[in-house]
């Protein structure tokens, strides 16, 4: 459990199983645990905090109405990314033919040290990669998004995706190598 710490994974066990019990308390402490990740995943995935938002939201539903199913409560974390990660999927591929531009989740943090020029060249080149990141299949999409993310390493992108961590790499490689393509242009 990387985002997590070590000896915070008891716990998480704990919160699984009082969930699982039916302890509503329970499974809110588990939202608040994974609420900011979750979201993480999902904008990085859709590109938009609305949509990340609702995707995140549906993957809470999702997971509380399943969590009686998961037979393993220490891969709660595998098992709930893997619902966030096929809901904003899900998502992005209903949204794919939307003919409205892509709002980019997330403004510099510091904009009064980027001049306007600089905050327009930021702006569109990240429309650009959300663009490029729509044009990737969804494996190379999840891989990537997935494993950008610097506390999941490809095993437990690998669980996550239900495939081999060399499919992940694959998969990350594959996905580099259309968005270096699709992003020329700002690639110097």
């Amino acid at each position: 459990m990387n985002g997590i710490p070590k000896e915070n994974a008891g716990d998480i066990e704990r919160l699984v199983e009082a969930s699982q019990a039916g302890d509503r308390g329970s499974f809110d402490g588990l939202v608040a645990l994974y609420q900011r990740r979750a979201m993480q995943v999902a904008v990085r995935m859709l590109g938009d905090a609305d949509e990340a938002a609702e995707a995140v939201q549906n993957g809470f539903v999702k997971a509380y109405l399943s969590i009686s199913r998961l037979r393993e409560p220490k891969r709660f974390e595998s098992w709930f990314f893997r619902i966030i990660a096929n809901t904003a999927i899900s998502q992005r591929r209903a949204g794919k033919n939307r003919t409205e531009k892509i709002k980019i989740a997330g403004d510099c943090e510091n904009k009064k040290a980027f001049s306007p020029e600089d905050r327009e060249a930021g702006k569109e080149l990240k429309e650009a990669i959300q663009h490029a990141m729509l044009k990737l299949s969804k494996k190379q999409a999840q891989a990537i998004a997935l494993f950008g993310i610097k506390d999941l390493p490809q095993d437990e992108v690998a669980e996550i995706m239900g495939c081999s961590a060399k499919a992940v790499r694959w998969h990350v490689f594959k996905a580099r190598q259309k968005l270096k393509v699709l992003l020329k242009d700002y690639l110097e």
